[in-house]
């Protein structure tokens, strides 16, 4: 129990790792400490610790949930950190398992095999539980090192090769404490390898402008969460929105954030969408805004909207489970409406790719939730000119939430060689470059517009392209080696 123990307090320590913290050398190093407690331990052992670790990185850097549950569901907090706790015990069963298939692939391996099967097995359960049962990426240790050099490996092969390469450090940094000499040498040539080809690569121009920059302006309206859908509110919102638009006619795109407009779409389309759309076409100015739409029926959208004297919408793909949809409704919909915007359960968008017509241009589009999945979000690849992201996090109040979203945020501008542009209601509304470096971002929790420039880009970076492809080489032929090494070493 004590190394279990171990492992709960490094899964603690590895949330440090994340943004608001940034102290990206503890991912290597806490894994390291994982790994080490892997080795000589049985599959049984060897999945409890893994349990354990993750437990401790879901259990605090995740804790945030509660705060929408209690503070804007009306649960019980007691009810609410239950079922934040139980989310991050079912998370951390990922880490358990991969505790134990490295223990059996390895049981009569070399001490590098064992390691080098640590990471296989760590970053497979990463993969697994960013798509299985709708997917949850958040945590995904790659994000952590958005600030590092091993980030130079993000348009190669995505956040996942970045948290296998972060593995691999880690692998590495035992091996160079636990291994004989020549062992050491070797682990250390291809650790310094790794990272300063990393560094190398993040200055490597993967794709290119392929029109002048563009003005834009970005509106954080700063509306609380319990006072946002208010019927008395829905006024002064729009008065705030148009106003500000009003003032900034000179910019070639303006972004509201998610829901900005909280009135279903046919409800404000003549008042509101008709004589603003005309207003912008004469200014020769773009606008995105979030909106719902109701089609028909008890069918729901949750949309962006462009204006441009045109307009076009993009529906909601991925949808975010007890909050825009309840499987199993019936079970307990009621313990969670206060999570829902709406009523009715909205429905999914099905467009084949996430796009967005603005203008001349083509937007990759996501609404909050969303840019956390890498896989979804490169599907808008080639055809987007640049990235855009809607939010509203005042779900998570004053909790190291936003800034997490953020941070996967950013990864996915680099990931994708786009600008991000990315409005939200309380923050972080920001300006990202292709790199994933923040060009120019509001402070949370202000009623403030944001003004800057980006630029439209075209191509596409090999992770755009392939997806995980040069992941999956690397690990295949790791796994190769393990096996065949492993069966070397019995014939011995």
């Amino acid at each position: 129990m004590l190394r279990a123990l171990i492992a709960f307090c490094s899964g603690v320590a590895a949330t440090f790792a994340f943004a608001p913290y940034g102290q990206w050398w503890l991912t290597p190093v806490t894994l390291a400490m994982l790994f080490w407690l892997w080795l000589n331990a049985t599959p049984k052992q060897a999945f409890l610790r893994g349990w354990a670790f993750a437990a401790g990185l879901f259990g605090f850097g995740a804790i945030w949930i509660h705060h929408s549950m209690s503070v804007f569901g009306g649960m019980a907090l007691p009810l609410a950190l239950f079922l934040a706790i139980l989310l991050a015990s079912l998370m951390a069963l990922y880490y358990g398992l991969a505790g134990y298939i490295a223990v059996r692939l390895s049981t009569q391996a070399s001490l590098q095999a064992k390691l080098i099967a640590s990471a296989l097995a760590f970053v497979a359960m990463e993969w697994l539980r960013s798509w299985f049962l709708s997917g949850f990426s958040w945590l995904t240790i790659g994000f952590s090192q958005i600030d590092s050099p091993l980030s130079g490996f993000a348009p190669i092969g995505g956040v996942l090769l970045v948290s296998l390469l972060s593995a691999l450090t880690a692998a590495l940094l035992l091996l160079i404490i636990k291994g004989e000499r020549r062992q050491k040498i070797t682990a250390a040539i291809v650790m310094a390898s790794i990272w300063a080809t990393g560094g190398l690569l993040g200055g490597k121009e993967w794709t290119q402008a392929s029109a002048p920059p563009l003005k834009v302006t970005l509106l954080q309206a700063n509306i609380p969460q319990d006072q946002k859908w208010l019927q008395e509110m829905l006024e002064p919102t729009l008065q705030y929105y148009t106003s500000e638009t009003m003032k900034h006619l000179d910019s070639d795109l303006i972004l509201w954030p998610e829901s900005a407009i909280t009135a279903l779409k046919q409800q404000v389309d003549e008042a509101l969408l008709k004589p603003l759309s005309r207003k912008l076409a004469e200014n020769n100015t773009m606008l995105i805004t979030g909106i719902l739409t109701n089609p028909q029926g008890e069918i729901y959208y949750n949309n962006l909207l462009s204006l441009d004297g045109n307009e076009a919408l993009y529906d909601k793909r991925h949808l975010v489970p007890f909050g825009e949809y309840f499987p199993l409704g019936y079970l307990w919909k009621e313990s969670f409406k206060g999570l829902a915007t709406i009523g009715d359960d909205f429905t999914a968008g099905n467009a084949a790719k996430p796009l967005l017509q603005v203008g001349g241009y083509q937007a990759g589009a996501s609404i909050c939730y969303e840019i956390i999945f890498g896989e979804e979000i490169r599907e808008a690849l080639p055809e987007a000119h640049f990235l855009v992201n809607m939010s509203n996090d005042a779900w998570f109040g004053k909790t190291v939430g936003p800034l997490q979203h953020f941070e996967m945020a950013r990864m996915r501008a680099l990931e994708n060689g786009r600008y991000l542009l990315r409005a939200t209601n309380t923050g972080v509304t920001a300006i990202i470059d292709p790199h994933g470096k923040v060009q120019a971002q509001l402070p949370q929790f202000q009623r403030a517009e944001l003004s800057g420039a980006f630029t439209p880009y075209q191509g596409s970076t090999p992770y755009s392209k392939h997806g995980h492809l040069v992941l999956w080489i690397i690990w295949g032929v790791l796994l190769a080696w393990i096996l065949v090494s492993g069966r070397k070493r019995n014939q011995s």
